[in-house]
């Protein structure tokens, strides 16, 4: 993540040349009146350079990363390591990790987030819970970089209705912007419908006046053309491709999105795509899905 042009550095050198030049300029008409009336045009061009310097506002890039991992053992015994790798190459700021366990005794009691943000270099991450399984917990997950700063983090739970299971939503708020992951239901309409529901009322409720773009993404189970996306599309900006994530072998189904609420910010996409083929890791064995990238560009 990478910002640039911050208001207070560009009031701070405006003020400060401004201050220079006119000390300048009005002992130069002091000593050769003749150019006084220069004075004046001197005071106008810089108070348009102060104008210009105020005005670049703080911008900020972003990569993030979803993935849904399938409990890092889909055709492996565990992908840890091959998704660390390929979300560092990748270069991402953040991640949104579905299906992870957290204790199981189906992966080893491994505290799987943890062990994924270590391998990344020490990641700060966010674990929600889903439900409990196998002697510990089945979740979704937020990491990035240490150097990201955490303001808020929050475990949402979501309708199940007649769903399959319940589902959660993660949600981390850093400096500059807000994360959010989900997993909605495979098996109920209905379900999922209500789950995309209660994401933009707590969105509303919680973020409405946050002036921070917020970034939800997430295993939807569901196609572009399904009501739920539709639903979605009236309140947030799909970013990522309309393009198939599963299965990641042979992918045919777009299931996996990002999404945006740019919330008083301007969001530019710069690239986004879902990559089949990788140098550090094998993403057909890595994970049953393929993961989705977005990069964007935040103005102020």
């Amino acid at each position: 993540m990478h910002s640039a042009c911050s208001p207070l550095a560009a009031r701070t050198f405006c003020n400060l040349l401004i201050h220079i030049r006119i000390r300048a300029t009005v002992s130069f008409c002091a000593i050769f009146p003749i150019f006084a009336p220069m004075k004046r045009m001197k005071y106008f061009y810089l108070f348009l350079l102060g104008v210009l310097l105020t005005g670049c506002g703080r911008q900020t890039s972003l990569t993030l990363v979803h993935y849904n991992v399938g409990v890092f053992s889909k055709t492996d015994s565990s992908s840890i390591l091959a998704v660390a790798q390929a979300v560092k190459e990748l270069k991402a700021d953040a991640v949104s990790l579905n299906e992870i366990d957290s204790c199981a005794a189906r992966t080893g009691y491994a505290d799987q987030l943890a062990s994924f943000a270590q391998e990344m270099g020490r990641w700060n991450s966010f674990y929600a819970a889903a439900m409990p399984y196998m002697g510990g917990k089945y979740g979704i997950g937020v990491a990035a970089p240490a150097s990201s700063k955490v303001i808020r983090t929050d475990r949402v739970p979501l309708p199940q209705m007649d769903g399959y299971e319940p589902r959660v939503m993660a949600v981390v708020e850093y400096d500059s912007f807000v994360l959010a992951s989900t997993h909605l239901d495979f098996a109920s309409g209905e379900a999922r419908m209500a789950q995309v529901s209660q994401i933009s009322h707590y969105m509303d409720s919680v973020y409405a006046d946050s002036r921070k773009p917020i970034f939800l993404c997430g295993d939807f189970n569901c196609l572009p053309d399904s009501e739920p996306i539709k639903v979605m599309k009236q309140t947030w900006q799909q970013i990522s491709p309309s393009l198939p994530t599963y299965p990641a072998d042979s992918p045919v189904k777009c299931i996996d999105y990002i999404f945006v609420r740019p919330d008083g910010r301007t969001v530019i996409v710069e690239t986004t795509s879902i990559p089949h083929t990788l140098d550090t890791a094998d993403l057909a064995t890595a994970s049953d899905h393929l993961p989705v990238v977005a990069t964007v560009t935040i103005r102020s």
